[in-house]
Protein backbone atom coordinates (compact mmCIF):
# COMPACT_ATOMS: atom_id res chain seq x y z
CA UNK A 1 0.00 0.00 0.00
CA UNK A 2 1.35 3.40 -0.95
CA UNK A 3 1.68 5.81 1.97
CA UNK A 4 2.02 8.93 -0.14
CA UNK A 5 -1.28 10.79 -0.45
CA UNK A 6 -1.40 14.04 -2.38
CA UNK A 7 -4.10 16.66 -1.98
CA UNK A 8 -5.45 17.60 -5.39
CA UNK A 9 -8.01 19.90 -6.85
CA UNK A 10 -10.76 17.56 -8.07
CA UNK A 11 -12.76 17.97 -11.27
CA UNK A 12 -13.61 21.45 -12.48
CA UNK A 13 -16.17 23.10 -10.27
CA UNK A 14 -15.06 21.45 -7.03
CA UNK A 15 -14.53 23.63 -4.01
CA UNK A 16 -11.20 23.18 -2.24
CA UNK A 17 -9.03 20.07 -2.14
CA UNK A 18 -10.08 16.43 -2.01
CA UNK A 19 -8.44 13.69 0.03
CA UNK A 20 -7.11 11.30 -2.60
CA UNK A 21 -7.26 8.40 -0.15
CA UNK A 22 -11.07 8.32 -0.55
CA UNK A 23 -13.03 6.99 -3.53
CA UNK A 24 -16.50 8.46 -4.05
CA UNK A 25 -18.99 6.28 -5.92
CA UNK A 26 -22.60 6.85 -6.90
CA UNK A 27 -24.89 4.03 -5.83
CA UNK A 28 -28.37 4.90 -7.05
CA UNK A 29 -31.00 4.12 -4.42
CA UNK A 30 -30.69 3.01 -0.82
CA UNK A 31 -29.32 -0.55 -0.44
CA UNK A 32 -32.23 -2.86 0.35
CA UNK A 33 -29.92 -4.97 2.57
CA UNK A 34 -26.25 -5.67 3.18
CA UNK A 35 -26.85 -9.23 4.34
CA UNK A 36 -25.44 -11.66 1.78
CA UNK A 37 -28.67 -13.70 1.73
CA UNK A 38 -31.21 -10.87 1.71
CA UNK A 39 -29.62 -8.34 -0.66
CA UNK A 40 -31.48 -7.97 -3.97
CA UNK A 41 -30.64 -4.82 -5.92
CA UNK A 42 -27.40 -3.92 -7.65
CA UNK A 43 -27.00 -1.05 -5.21
CA UNK A 44 -26.60 -3.71 -2.49
CA UNK A 45 -24.57 -6.18 -4.55
CA UNK A 46 -21.96 -3.57 -5.53
CA UNK A 47 -21.22 -2.82 -1.89
CA UNK A 48 -21.20 -6.50 -0.94
CA UNK A 49 -18.53 -7.20 -3.54
CA UNK A 50 -16.31 -4.73 -1.69
CA UNK A 51 -16.93 -6.07 1.81
CA UNK A 52 -17.16 -9.83 1.31
CA UNK A 53 -15.15 -12.37 -0.66
CA UNK A 54 -16.10 -15.91 -1.58
CA UNK A 55 -13.91 -18.81 -2.61
CA UNK A 56 -13.72 -16.96 -5.91
CA UNK A 57 -13.91 -13.26 -6.70
CA UNK A 58 -13.90 -11.10 -9.84
CA UNK A 59 -10.79 -9.62 -11.39
CA UNK A 60 -10.62 -6.11 -12.85
CA UNK A 61 -11.99 -7.43 -16.17
CA UNK A 62 -15.06 -8.96 -14.55
CA UNK A 63 -13.79 -12.53 -14.85
CA UNK A 64 -13.65 -15.15 -12.05
CA UNK A 65 -10.40 -15.13 -10.06
CA UNK A 66 -9.08 -16.77 -6.92
CA UNK A 67 -10.56 -15.29 -3.75
CA UNK A 68 -10.40 -16.96 -0.35
CA UNK A 69 -9.38 -20.12 -2.20
CA UNK A 70 -5.76 -20.16 -3.32
CA UNK A 71 -6.09 -23.42 -5.31
CA UNK A 72 -8.61 -26.14 -6.17
CA UNK A 73 -8.88 -29.58 -7.73
CA UNK A 74 -11.75 -30.99 -9.81
CA UNK A 75 -12.49 -34.72 -10.03
CA UNK A 76 -12.52 -36.42 -13.44
CA UNK A 77 -16.32 -36.58 -13.48
CA UNK A 78 -16.60 -32.90 -12.52
CA UNK A 79 -18.79 -33.63 -9.50
CA UNK A 80 -16.26 -33.06 -6.71
CA UNK A 81 -14.35 -29.80 -6.22
CA UNK A 82 -11.79 -29.54 -3.43
CA UNK A 83 -10.67 -26.03 -2.44
CA UNK A 84 -7.61 -25.07 -0.44
CA UNK A 85 -8.23 -21.85 1.50
CA UNK A 86 -5.63 -19.17 2.05
CA UNK A 87 -4.05 -19.35 5.48
CA UNK A 88 -3.97 -15.53 5.59
CA UNK A 89 -7.68 -15.03 4.80
CA UNK A 90 -9.09 -12.96 7.67
CA UNK A 91 -12.25 -11.33 8.93
CA UNK A 92 -11.86 -7.62 9.57
CA UNK A 93 -11.23 -8.23 13.28
CA UNK A 94 -8.23 -10.41 12.37
CA UNK A 95 -9.84 -13.80 13.08
CA UNK A 96 -9.26 -16.49 10.40
CA UNK A 97 -11.73 -17.35 7.65
CA UNK A 98 -12.25 -21.11 7.88
CA UNK A 99 -13.87 -23.75 5.71
CA UNK A 100 -16.63 -24.15 8.29
CA UNK A 101 -17.60 -20.50 7.72
CA UNK A 102 -18.64 -21.43 4.17
CA UNK A 103 -20.50 -24.55 5.31
CA UNK A 104 -22.41 -22.47 7.87
CA UNK A 105 -23.35 -19.73 5.39
CA UNK A 106 -24.42 -22.07 2.59
CA UNK A 107 -26.55 -24.28 4.82
CA UNK A 108 -28.26 -21.17 6.13
CA UNK A 109 -28.88 -19.85 2.60
CA UNK A 110 -30.74 -22.97 1.40
CA UNK A 111 -33.00 -23.41 4.42
CA UNK A 112 -36.56 -22.31 3.59
CA UNK A 113 -36.61 -20.08 6.68
CA UNK A 114 -33.77 -17.90 5.36
CA UNK A 115 -35.76 -16.82 2.27
CA UNK A 116 -32.43 -16.07 0.60
CA UNK A 117 -33.01 -14.01 -2.52
CA UNK A 118 -30.67 -16.15 -4.66
CA UNK A 119 -31.12 -19.51 -2.92
CA UNK A 120 -31.95 -21.18 -6.22
CA UNK A 121 -28.34 -20.73 -7.37
CA UNK A 122 -27.31 -23.34 -4.81
CA UNK A 123 -29.26 -26.04 -6.68
CA UNK A 124 -26.04 -26.95 -8.44
CA UNK A 125 -24.92 -28.42 -5.08
CA UNK A 126 -26.00 -31.92 -4.08
CA UNK A 127 -29.33 -31.99 -2.18
CA UNK A 128 -29.74 -28.21 -2.29
CA UNK A 129 -33.09 -28.34 -4.07
CA UNK A 130 -34.45 -30.88 -1.60
CA UNK A 131 -33.36 -28.70 1.31
CA UNK A 132 -34.85 -25.56 -0.23
CA UNK A 133 -38.20 -27.31 -0.70
CA UNK A 134 -38.21 -28.69 2.83
CA UNK A 135 -37.70 -32.39 2.03
CA UNK A 136 -34.14 -32.76 3.37
CA UNK A 137 -32.19 -31.28 6.31
CA UNK A 138 -29.54 -28.61 5.74
CA UNK A 139 -26.83 -31.02 6.96
CA UNK A 140 -27.29 -32.99 3.71
CA UNK A 141 -26.01 -30.12 1.56
CA UNK A 142 -23.10 -31.10 -0.67
CA UNK A 143 -20.44 -29.10 1.14
CA UNK A 144 -18.03 -30.32 3.80
CA UNK A 145 -15.10 -28.89 5.74
CA UNK A 146 -12.30 -31.45 5.38
CA UNK A 147 -10.12 -29.34 7.66
CA UNK A 148 -9.86 -25.75 8.82
CA UNK A 149 -8.62 -24.66 5.39
CA UNK A 150 -9.93 -27.32 3.02
CA UNK A 151 -13.46 -27.48 1.61
CA UNK A 152 -15.17 -30.19 -0.47
CA UNK A 153 -18.10 -29.35 -2.75
CA UNK A 154 -20.29 -32.08 -4.27
CA UNK A 155 -22.42 -31.19 -7.30
CA UNK A 156 -25.58 -32.65 -8.80
CA UNK A 157 -24.05 -32.46 -12.28
CA UNK A 158 -20.80 -31.31 -13.83
CA UNK A 159 -20.84 -27.49 -13.88
CA UNK A 160 -17.81 -25.85 -15.52
CA UNK A 161 -19.19 -22.42 -14.58
CA UNK A 162 -18.98 -23.13 -10.84
CA UNK A 163 -16.20 -20.51 -10.37
CA UNK A 164 -18.66 -17.81 -11.54
CA UNK A 165 -21.24 -19.00 -9.03
CA UNK A 166 -18.70 -18.95 -6.23
CA UNK A 167 -17.77 -15.32 -6.95
CA UNK A 168 -21.29 -14.11 -6.09
CA UNK A 169 -21.90 -12.46 -2.70
CA UNK A 170 -24.55 -15.03 -1.78
CA UNK A 171 -21.76 -17.66 -1.76
CA UNK A 172 -19.65 -15.68 0.71
CA UNK A 173 -18.92 -17.11 4.20
CA UNK A 174 -20.42 -16.13 7.54
CA UNK A 175 -18.46 -16.16 10.83
CA UNK A 176 -19.41 -18.22 13.86
CA UNK A 177 -19.96 -15.05 15.88
CA UNK A 178 -20.54 -11.36 15.05
CA UNK A 179 -17.33 -9.64 14.02
CA UNK A 180 -18.47 -6.01 14.15
CA UNK A 181 -17.86 -4.61 17.62
CA UNK A 182 -21.37 -3.19 17.96
CA UNK A 183 -23.12 -5.80 15.81
CA UNK A 184 -24.78 -3.14 13.64
CA UNK A 185 -22.88 -3.83 10.43
CA UNK A 186 -22.14 -7.10 8.64
CA UNK A 187 -18.93 -9.03 9.16
CA UNK A 188 -16.43 -8.45 6.36
CA UNK A 189 -13.70 -10.60 4.92
CA UNK A 190 -13.28 -8.49 1.76
CA UNK A 191 -11.09 -5.52 0.96
CA UNK A 192 -13.31 -3.18 3.02
CA UNK A 193 -15.73 -3.20 5.94
CA UNK A 194 -18.69 -0.94 6.71
CA UNK A 195 -17.65 1.96 8.91
CA UNK A 196 -20.87 3.98 8.70
CA UNK A 197 -24.30 3.78 7.08
CA UNK A 198 -26.35 6.98 7.02
CA UNK A 199 -29.79 6.10 5.58
CA UNK A 200 -30.67 7.91 2.37
CA UNK A 201 -27.25 9.59 2.35
CA UNK A 202 -24.21 7.31 2.18
CA UNK A 203 -22.48 4.07 3.10
CA UNK A 204 -18.86 4.57 4.17
CA UNK A 205 -16.38 1.70 3.86
CA UNK A 206 -12.97 1.48 5.48
CA UNK A 207 -10.05 -0.57 4.22
CA UNK A 208 -9.72 -3.96 5.91
CA UNK A 209 -6.11 -4.09 7.18
CA UNK A 210 -6.38 -7.88 7.55
CA UNK A 211 -7.44 -8.50 3.94
CA UNK A 212 -5.03 -10.94 2.32
CA UNK A 213 -4.34 -8.55 -0.58
CA UNK A 214 -4.39 -5.33 1.45
CA UNK A 215 -1.08 -4.18 -0.06
CA UNK A 216 -2.76 -3.98 -3.47
CA UNK A 217 -5.74 -1.92 -2.22
CA UNK A 218 -5.16 1.80 -2.80
CA UNK A 219 -8.09 3.70 -1.28
CA UNK A 220 -8.38 3.86 2.50
CA UNK A 221 -12.07 4.70 2.30
CA UNK A 222 -14.88 4.22 -0.20
CA UNK A 223 -18.04 6.29 0.08
CA UNK A 224 -21.14 5.03 -1.72
CA UNK A 225 -23.43 8.05 -2.15
CA UNK A 226 -27.14 7.30 -2.23
CA UNK A 227 -28.77 9.28 -5.02
CA UNK A 228 -32.11 8.11 -6.41
CA UNK A 229 -32.05 10.48 -9.39
CA UNK A 230 -29.44 10.09 -12.18
CA UNK A 231 -29.62 13.87 -12.80
CA UNK A 232 -28.42 14.46 -9.24
CA UNK A 233 -25.52 12.08 -9.81
CA UNK A 234 -24.52 14.05 -12.89
CA UNK A 235 -24.57 17.31 -10.93
CA UNK A 236 -22.46 15.80 -8.16
CA UNK A 237 -20.01 14.38 -10.69
CA UNK A 238 -19.62 17.76 -12.39
CA UNK A 239 -19.05 19.35 -8.97
CA UNK A 240 -16.24 16.88 -8.26
CA UNK A 241 -18.17 15.08 -5.52
CA UNK A 242 -18.24 11.71 -7.33
CA UNK A 243 -15.45 9.75 -9.01
CA UNK A 244 -17.77 7.16 -10.57
CA UNK A 245 -21.51 7.39 -11.21
CA UNK A 246 -23.90 4.48 -11.05
CA UNK A 247 -25.64 5.62 -14.22
CA UNK A 248 -26.42 8.72 -16.29
CA UNK A 249 -29.68 10.60 -16.97
CA UNK A 250 -31.06 9.58 -20.36
CA UNK A 251 -32.20 13.10 -21.21
CA UNK A 252 -28.63 14.41 -20.81
CA UNK A 253 -26.88 11.87 -23.02
CA UNK A 254 -26.46 14.26 -25.97
CA UNK A 255 -25.00 16.97 -23.71
CA UNK A 256 -22.64 14.47 -22.06
CA UNK A 257 -21.42 13.19 -25.42
CA UNK A 258 -20.73 16.73 -26.54
CA UNK A 259 -19.09 18.10 -23.39
CA UNK A 260 -17.68 15.08 -21.50
CA UNK A 261 -17.02 12.36 -24.09
CA UNK A 262 -13.78 11.16 -22.44
CA UNK A 263 -15.57 10.67 -19.11
CA UNK A 264 -18.45 8.64 -20.57
CA UNK A 265 -18.33 4.84 -20.50
CA UNK A 266 -21.08 2.95 -22.36
CA UNK A 267 -20.56 -0.78 -22.82
CA UNK A 268 -22.59 -3.92 -23.68
CA UNK A 269 -24.14 -5.52 -20.63
CA UNK A 270 -25.58 -8.98 -19.99
CA UNK A 271 -28.99 -7.77 -18.93
CA UNK A 272 -32.55 -7.31 -20.19
CA UNK A 273 -35.13 -4.75 -19.13
CA UNK A 274 -38.71 -5.97 -19.15
CA UNK A 275 -42.09 -5.20 -17.68
CA UNK A 276 -43.20 -7.77 -15.14
CA UNK A 277 -46.83 -8.90 -15.28
CA UNK A 278 -48.83 -10.35 -12.45
CA UNK A 279 -50.53 -12.94 -14.65
CA UNK A 280 -52.93 -14.03 -11.91
CA UNK A 281 -54.37 -10.54 -11.45
CA UNK A 282 -57.32 -9.50 -13.65
CA UNK A 283 -57.29 -8.38 -16.38
CA UNK A 284 -53.69 -9.61 -16.92
CA UNK A 285 -54.82 -13.19 -16.42
CA UNK A 286 -56.07 -12.98 -20.01
CA UNK A 287 -53.32 -14.22 -22.40
CA UNK A 288 -54.74 -12.26 -25.34
CA UNK A 289 -54.47 -8.99 -23.41
CA UNK A 290 -50.85 -9.71 -22.49
CA UNK A 291 -50.08 -10.36 -26.15
CA UNK A 292 -51.79 -7.11 -27.18
CA UNK A 293 -49.74 -5.14 -24.65
CA UNK A 294 -46.56 -6.89 -25.86
CA UNK A 295 -46.97 -5.87 -29.51
CA UNK A 296 -48.37 -2.37 -28.96
CA UNK A 297 -44.97 -1.09 -27.80
CA UNK A 298 -42.62 0.43 -30.39
CA UNK A 299 -39.22 -0.57 -29.06
CA UNK A 300 -37.35 1.34 -31.76
CA UNK A 301 -38.88 4.61 -30.58
CA UNK A 302 -38.20 3.66 -26.97
CA UNK A 303 -34.49 2.96 -27.52
CA UNK A 304 -33.70 5.58 -30.17
CA UNK A 305 -35.88 8.52 -29.10
CA UNK A 306 -36.42 8.04 -25.36
CA UNK A 307 -33.32 6.27 -24.01
CA UNK A 308 -30.71 7.15 -26.67
CA UNK A 309 -27.80 5.46 -24.86
CA UNK A 310 -27.14 2.45 -27.08
CA UNK A 311 -29.78 0.09 -25.71
CA UNK A 312 -31.02 -2.47 -28.24
CA UNK A 313 -34.71 -3.32 -28.76
CA UNK A 314 -35.61 -6.63 -27.13
CA UNK A 315 -38.33 -9.01 -28.26
CA UNK A 316 -36.78 -11.89 -26.36
CA UNK A 317 -35.64 -12.38 -22.78
CA UNK A 318 -32.11 -13.77 -23.13
CA UNK A 319 -29.47 -11.31 -24.43
CA UNK A 320 -28.13 -12.33 -27.88
CA UNK A 321 -24.54 -12.37 -26.58
CA UNK A 322 -25.46 -15.42 -24.48
CA UNK A 323 -26.72 -17.43 -27.45
CA UNK A 324 -24.98 -18.83 -30.51
CA UNK A 325 -24.74 -16.96 -33.80
CA UNK A 326 -27.87 -18.64 -35.15
CA UNK A 327 -30.04 -17.27 -32.34
CA UNK A 328 -32.02 -14.23 -33.42
CA UNK A 329 -33.38 -11.32 -31.42
CA UNK A 330 -36.45 -10.39 -33.44
CA UNK A 331 -39.62 -12.37 -33.92
CA UNK A 332 -40.46 -12.47 -37.65
CA UNK A 333 -44.23 -12.72 -38.12
CA UNK A 334 -44.82 -9.04 -38.99
CA UNK A 335 -43.71 -7.41 -42.22
CA UNK A 336 -44.35 -3.88 -40.94
CA UNK A 337 -45.14 -1.87 -37.83
CA UNK A 338 -48.70 -1.39 -39.12
CA UNK A 339 -49.18 -5.15 -39.33
CA UNK A 340 -47.81 -5.48 -35.81
CA UNK A 341 -50.30 -2.92 -34.51
CA UNK A 342 -53.19 -4.57 -36.35
CA UNK A 343 -52.30 -7.84 -34.64
CA UNK A 344 -52.12 -6.13 -31.22
CA UNK A 345 -55.63 -4.65 -31.72
CA UNK A 346 -56.97 -8.01 -32.85
CA UNK A 347 -55.65 -9.65 -29.64
CA UNK A 348 -57.14 -6.82 -27.57
CA UNK A 349 -60.56 -7.53 -29.09
CA UNK A 350 -60.13 -11.24 -28.31
CA UNK A 351 -59.30 -10.41 -24.69
CA UNK A 352 -62.67 -8.83 -24.05
CA UNK A 353 -61.05 -5.69 -22.59
CA UNK A 354 -62.72 -2.67 -24.15
CA UNK A 355 -60.61 0.30 -25.27
CA UNK A 356 -60.86 3.60 -23.39
CA UNK A 357 -61.87 2.00 -20.11
CA UNK A 358 -60.60 3.77 -17.00
CA UNK A 359 -57.12 2.62 -15.94
CA UNK A 360 -57.43 -1.17 -16.43
CA UNK A 361 -53.77 -1.58 -15.45
CA UNK A 362 -51.29 0.12 -13.13
CA UNK A 363 -47.55 0.45 -13.85
CA UNK A 364 -45.38 0.41 -10.72
CA UNK A 365 -41.80 1.67 -10.90
CA UNK A 366 -39.08 2.86 -8.56
CA UNK A 367 -38.46 6.59 -8.18
CA UNK A 368 -36.11 7.64 -10.98
CA UNK A 369 -36.36 10.06 -13.87
CA UNK A 370 -35.10 7.35 -16.23
CA UNK A 371 -37.71 4.85 -15.02
CA UNK A 372 -40.44 7.47 -15.24
CA UNK A 373 -39.55 8.17 -18.88
CA UNK A 374 -39.90 4.50 -19.78
CA UNK A 375 -43.19 4.15 -17.89
CA UNK A 376 -44.59 7.29 -19.54
CA UNK A 377 -43.54 6.13 -23.01
CA UNK A 378 -45.10 2.68 -22.55
CA UNK A 379 -48.31 4.16 -21.14
CA UNK A 380 -48.52 6.58 -24.08
CA UNK A 381 -48.10 3.75 -26.60
CA UNK A 382 -50.77 1.63 -24.93
CA UNK A 383 -53.14 4.59 -24.92
CA UNK A 384 -52.46 5.63 -28.51
CA UNK A 385 -52.33 2.17 -30.04
CA UNK A 386 -54.88 0.27 -27.95
CA UNK A 387 -56.95 2.91 -26.17
CA UNK A 388 -55.82 1.52 -22.81
CA UNK A 389 -55.18 4.08 -20.07
CA UNK A 390 -52.53 2.99 -17.58
CA UNK A 391 -52.10 4.56 -14.16
CA UNK A 392 -48.48 5.22 -13.05
CA UNK A 393 -47.26 4.79 -9.47
CA UNK A 394 -43.69 5.33 -8.24
CA UNK A 395 -42.11 4.47 -4.89
CA UNK A 396 -38.55 4.61 -3.58
CA UNK A 397 -36.34 1.58 -4.23
CA UNK A 398 -36.52 -0.07 -0.80
CA UNK A 399 -40.31 0.10 -0.91
CA UNK A 400 -40.39 -1.07 -4.53
CA UNK A 401 -38.51 -4.34 -3.89
CA UNK A 402 -41.29 -5.36 -1.49
CA UNK A 403 -44.21 -3.87 -3.40
CA UNK A 404 -43.41 -5.89 -6.53
CA UNK A 405 -44.01 -9.10 -4.54
CA UNK A 406 -47.49 -8.16 -3.33
CA UNK A 407 -50.51 -9.85 -4.92
CA UNK A 408 -52.35 -6.63 -5.82
CA UNK A 409 -49.76 -5.08 -8.17
CA UNK A 410 -50.24 -5.55 -11.91
CA UNK A 411 -47.49 -4.25 -14.22
CA UNK A 412 -44.13 -3.34 -12.73
CA UNK A 413 -40.68 -2.40 -13.96
CA UNK A 414 -38.48 -5.45 -13.90
CA UNK A 415 -35.48 -6.95 -15.62
CA UNK A 416 -32.51 -9.12 -14.93
CA UNK A 417 -28.75 -8.68 -14.90
CA UNK A 418 -26.91 -11.96 -15.31
CA UNK A 419 -25.36 -13.35 -12.14
CA UNK A 420 -23.33 -15.67 -14.35
CA UNK A 421 -22.75 -15.71 -18.11
CA UNK A 422 -25.27 -18.49 -18.74
CA UNK A 423 -28.76 -18.29 -20.36
CA UNK A 424 -30.08 -20.52 -17.59
CA UNK A 425 -29.56 -17.62 -15.21
CA UNK A 426 -32.47 -15.90 -17.00
CA UNK A 427 -34.64 -18.98 -17.41
CA UNK A 428 -34.47 -19.89 -13.72
CA UNK A 429 -36.34 -16.68 -12.88
CA UNK A 430 -39.53 -18.27 -14.14
CA UNK A 431 -39.46 -21.68 -12.46
CA UNK A 432 -42.42 -22.00 -10.13
CA UNK A 433 -40.24 -22.20 -6.99
CA UNK A 434 -37.84 -19.38 -7.86
CA UNK A 435 -37.57 -16.72 -5.11
CA UNK A 436 -37.44 -14.18 -7.96
CA UNK A 437 -40.63 -15.35 -9.67
CA UNK A 438 -42.59 -12.18 -8.88
CA UNK A 439 -44.86 -12.92 -11.86
CA UNK A 440 -46.74 -15.87 -10.29
CA UNK A 441 -45.77 -17.85 -13.37
CA UNK A 442 -46.24 -21.62 -13.22
CA UNK A 443 -46.05 -23.88 -16.26
CA UNK A 444 -45.29 -27.56 -15.49
CA UNK A 445 -44.02 -28.15 -19.04
CA UNK A 446 -41.58 -25.26 -18.64
CA UNK A 447 -40.36 -26.53 -15.26
CA UNK A 448 -39.87 -30.04 -16.65
CA UNK A 449 -37.88 -28.70 -19.63
CA UNK A 450 -35.76 -26.58 -17.31
CA UNK A 451 -34.86 -29.67 -15.27
CA UNK A 452 -33.82 -31.48 -18.47
CA UNK A 453 -31.63 -28.55 -19.53
CA UNK A 454 -29.87 -28.55 -16.15
CA UNK A 455 -28.77 -32.14 -16.72
CA UNK A 456 -27.96 -31.85 -20.43
CA UNK A 457 -24.40 -31.54 -21.76
CA UNK A 458 -23.40 -28.09 -22.95
CA UNK A 459 -23.50 -29.21 -26.60
CA UNK A 460 -27.27 -29.87 -26.41
CA UNK A 461 -28.36 -26.89 -24.36
CA UNK A 462 -28.74 -24.14 -26.97
CA UNK A 463 -31.73 -25.74 -28.72
CA UNK A 464 -33.44 -26.63 -25.44
CA UNK A 465 -32.83 -23.16 -24.03
CA UNK A 466 -34.49 -21.60 -27.07
CA UNK A 467 -37.43 -23.99 -26.63
CA UNK A 468 -37.84 -22.85 -23.04
CA UNK A 469 -37.68 -19.21 -24.06
CA UNK A 470 -40.36 -19.80 -26.71
CA UNK A 471 -42.68 -21.10 -23.97
CA UNK A 472 -42.13 -17.88 -22.03
CA UNK A 473 -42.74 -15.75 -25.12
CA UNK A 474 -46.01 -17.61 -25.70
CA UNK A 475 -47.22 -17.28 -22.09
CA UNK A 476 -45.84 -13.70 -21.62
CA UNK A 477 -45.18 -13.39 -17.88
CA UNK A 478 -42.96 -10.44 -18.84
CA UNK A 479 -42.74 -8.01 -21.75
CA UNK A 480 -39.10 -7.52 -22.89
CA UNK A 481 -38.32 -3.95 -23.91
CA UNK A 482 -34.57 -3.57 -24.41
CA UNK A 483 -31.15 -5.06 -23.73
CA UNK A 484 -29.10 -3.08 -21.25
CA UNK A 485 -25.84 -1.26 -21.71
CA UNK A 486 -23.78 -0.12 -18.73
CA UNK A 487 -23.48 3.68 -18.50
CA UNK A 488 -21.08 5.47 -16.18
CA UNK A 489 -19.13 8.68 -15.82
CA UNK A 490 -15.55 8.19 -14.59
CA UNK A 491 -13.25 10.85 -13.16
CA UNK A 492 -10.00 11.53 -14.99
CA UNK A 493 -8.08 10.83 -11.80
CA UNK A 494 -9.23 7.20 -11.49
CA UNK A 495 -7.11 4.37 -12.87
CA UNK A 496 -7.71 0.63 -12.92
CA UNK A 497 -11.24 0.84 -14.35
CA UNK A 498 -12.00 -1.77 -17.04
CA UNK A 499 -15.20 -1.90 -19.06
CA UNK A 500 -16.67 -5.43 -18.96
CA UNK A 501 -19.95 -7.15 -19.87
CA UNK A 502 -20.59 -8.02 -16.21
CA UNK A 503 -20.26 -4.30 -15.28
CA UNK A 504 -18.47 -5.26 -12.08
CA UNK A 505 -15.88 -2.83 -10.79
CA UNK A 506 -14.54 -3.71 -7.37
CA UNK A 507 -13.10 -0.73 -5.53
CA UNK A 508 -9.96 -2.72 -4.64
CA UNK A 509 -8.75 -2.43 -8.26
CA UNK A 510 -9.20 1.34 -8.57
CA UNK A 511 -6.52 3.91 -7.70
CA UNK A 512 -5.60 7.57 -8.11
CA UNK A 513 -3.56 8.07 -11.28
CA UNK A 514 -2.07 11.32 -9.98
CA UNK A 515 -0.01 9.54 -7.34
CA UNK A 516 3.55 8.48 -8.14
CA UNK A 517 2.55 4.94 -9.19
CA UNK A 518 -0.41 2.51 -9.17
CA UNK A 519 -0.81 0.03 -6.27
CA UNK A 520 1.57 -2.93 -6.20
Amino acid sequence: MLTCHVLLIHAAGAQGAVDTSTLHRGNGGEPDSLHIHQAQGLNSQNILRDICEGLMTMDANGRPAAGVAESWHVSDDGLHWTFQLRKNARWHDGSPVLAEDFVRAWRMAVTPQSQAHQAQLFDVLKNAHAIRTGTAPAEKLGVKALSGHQLLIQLTHAEPMLPEYLSLPVFCPLPARPVATDGSYPASNGAYFVQQWVPQEKVVLQKNPHFHAARQVFFEHVVYHITEEPASELKRFRAGELDLTETIPDNQIDWIRQHMPQRLHIYPYLGTFFLGLNIRHPPLDRPALREALFWAIDRDILTQKVLKSGQQPAYRIIPPAMMDENATNTLPPFVSRNAQLAYARKKLAESGVRPHTAAPVEILYNTSANQRKVALAVAAMWRQNLGIRARLRNVEWKVFVNERKKPHRQVFRSGWIADINDPLDFLRLFSHDSPNNFYHYHNPDYDELLQRIEKSPQSQRQHQIRQAEEILLRDIPVIPLYFYVSRHLLSARIGGYRDNVADRHLSRYLYDKHTSQPPL
